[in-house]
């Protein structure tokens, strides 16, 4: 299965599963068999036999239907808010993002600018100095103008899988390394002048 091709089977169950909790989640003691009859009952039936067809899907999926309901309203949300932030950052797709009125608050201009610097760099980590409220790509230090929020940015980048915090200095300063994702996204991004 081609990466689209997945992103597309995991972006349709997931909305398929919001859909569904939206119908009828409270009424069943056995969610992965409501939410396959569900499946079936709005002609979902490719998905249905792709989903039978894999024991480990099932499996997961019976797994993620367990939990409480609150639970995975968040993971959705979660991965809702992350789609839209991240699409917001893209030049052909920030537009549509924007009409749509999805919530893209989740990622700054100035965490952007902090992931695209760091893979433009190509640098092997990060280190977020709390004395000077910047960020050492490697050993050039880099200051951003909006200081107060630099980490809760960090922190988002984390939340998104693009940065991952390996280590600590001896200071106590967090250290970070960029991850395939971050890199991945940050390509999208357009140059900046350093």
């Amino acid at each position: 299965m081609s990466p689209i091709e997945a992103s597309a089977l995991f972006t349709t169950i997931v909305g398929l599963i919001c859909n569904w909790k939206q119908e009828r989640s409270s009424q069943a003691t056995d969610r992965y068999q409501d939410f396959m009859s569900w499946l079936l009952q709005h002609n979902f039936n490719e998905l249905s036999e792709r989903i039978s067809n894999s024991q480990e899907l099932q499996r997961d999926l019976a797994t993620l239907l367990q939990q409480d309901l609150s639970v995975i309203s968040t993971k959705l949300d979660t991965i809702v808010c992350s789609i839209s932030a991240v699409a917001d950052k893209i030049d052909s797709l920030s537009q549509i993002s924007r009409t749509l009125g999805a919530d893209t608050n989740e990622l700054s201009e100035q965490a952007t600018e902090i992931i695209k610097i760091f893979d433009q760099l190509e640098a092997q980590r990060m280190i977020y100095s709390n004395a000077f409220h910047q960020c050492i790509y490697d050993f050039k230090a880099v200051a951003f103008r909006d200081k107060r929020f630099i980490l809760a940015d960090i922190q988002s980048l984390e939340k998104m899988s693009f940065l991952r915090r390996v280590d600590h200095n001896n200071n106590g300063d967090p250290i970070y390394v960029i991850t395939r994702q971050g890199s991945s996204f940050a390509q999208q991004l357009p140059e900046i002048s350093l």
